[in-house]
């Protein structure tokens, strides 16, 4: 009996988020809980360890904080914005859509600020696609951009995990924990790309199979809605595979190193202004917080709030005397994440404000 031939479903193209749908969902009341989630989950996360972690040296330890390192680290997350400003601006020169520094690093803190709200941190997508669909970028090529910053970090956690290894060690069993974690994620997403690159037509035949289902739950269609999304991104990585534009991958890739050095650099200067960090322990310092970050986004909190401050207090407690381990994670949840939320909050309202 002759095989009839499956018929190919066409996949849907990426629609921009209408802007009456962004501004509902700006103002919605699930936005509101999303913020007040965050805060409160902030501020109880600040108190209790705080709490857990004061004592009559920590007021002398505050005392002694050298203050031109918090200056420092503060130039260090301007160096960190502007980088990663920069390298989106770059990647939009790829698909010939042109973005200036400012209105990259725009979309970037408005991004930060929707993942202080959503769970998981994925909510900064459709405000972000919002943005750069009025600045005259398709949705479809402006999801490759922001996949392709992503692919970039992802690059050089891969990167510099033999040398976090080393530095690190194993001995500790959380980061045993982190490091298996990690090394899933990285698995699974390049089993996905393998086959999204070299088998598109598998990843498609999945999809189909799975959104054809009469009643599919909340894994199935976030597992679908995980599948649609390759589409975009094949297209996205071969554009950024095309001749010249290899160059601009190059460009992006360097701005990702001052970044990451920049970014995680933050933590081990930090330290060094609370009067704890020892030279030899500044890799390992950054090799935590790469870990930490590289975790976090996988988080199902707001912000991953209560779970970062938690996690960065194990962690830190190898390299930081408990008098000062609370301050310490409060400036740097402070320097790593809340500056950008909040920045990001007031360039998210100001733009919908002007509409």
């Amino acid at each position: 009996m002759k095989k009839t031939k499956e018929p190919h479903i066409p996949r849907p193209e990426l629609k921009a988020v209408p802007e009456e749908e962004v501004k509902r969902r700006l103002r919605s009341r699930n936005l509101t809980r999303g913020i007040r989630i965050f805060i409160a989950l902030a501020v109880v996360a600040a108190v209790v360890v705080i709490a857990l972690t004061v004592s009559r040296e920590t007021l002398e330890g505050v005392k002694r904080i050298k203050w031109y390192w918090l200056l420092l680290t503060g130039l260090l997350w301007l160096i960190a914005a502007g980088a990663d400003g920069a390298r989106l601006s770059v990647l939009s020169r790829a698909g010939e859509h042109k973005m200036g520094l400012l209105r990259s690093a725009e979309v970037i803190l408005v991004g930060y600020f929707m993942a202080a709200v959503t769970p998981f941190q994925v909510g900064g997508l459709p405000l972000q696609l919002y943005s750069m669909n009025k600045w005259g970028i398709s949705p479809g090529k402006a999801s490759a951009m922001l996949l392709a910053r992503g692919i970039l970090f992802y690059a050089m956690v891969f990167a510099a995990a033999p040398f976090v290894a080393i530095h690190l060690g194993v001995s500790n069993v959380m980061l045993k924990v982190l490091s298996v974690y990690i090394g899933i994620i990285i698995t699974g997403g390049a089993v996905f790309i393998i086959l999204a690159l070299v088998f598109p037509r598998i990843v498609e035949r999945w999809e189909e199979r799975l959104a054809a289902h009469s009643n599919p739950g909340r894994f199935r269609k976030l597992f679908v809605k995980t599948l649609s999304e390759f589409g975009h991104f094949t297209t996205g990585l071969k554009l950024f595979l095309r001749g010249r534009n290899l160059g601009y991958l190059a460009a992006a890739l360097g701005l990702t190193v001052v970044y990451g050095l920049a970014y995680f650099g933050m933590s081990a200067s930090l330290l060094a202004g609370l009067g704890v960090l020892v030279a030899n322990d500044a890799f390992r310092v950054v090799g935590i917080n790469l870990l930490l970050v590289a975790v976090l986004l996988y988080i199902p909190t707001p912000g991953a709030g209560g779970v970062a401050e938690a996690g960065a207090a194990a962690l830190y407690a190898m390299l930081c005397p408990r008098y000062m381990l609370g301050v310490f994670v409060v400036l740097w949840r402070l320097f790593g994440f809340y500056i950008g939320a909040f920045i990001g909050g007031a360039v998210a309202l100001k733009h919908i404000a002007k509409e």
